[in-house]
């Protein structure tokens, strides 16, 4: 399972999101804005779901 690490928003529509794996393996993927938002509130959804 990856776990989100940092975000930087690169310009007003990109981000650079970076997730650390358990093993402390790192991927960094390129963004939109809408991608960034969509897991985001997915990751959210998650957690409420767990409380």
């Amino acid at each position: 399972m990856r776990s989100f690490h940092m975000a930087v928003q690169v310009d007003s529509s990109l981000w650079a999101v970076t997730f650390v794996s358990e093993f402390g393996f790192h991927e960094t993927r390129i963004m939109t804005s809408a991608e960034f938002i969509e897991m985001i509130s997915a990751e959210a959804q998650l957690g409420c779901e767990s409380s």
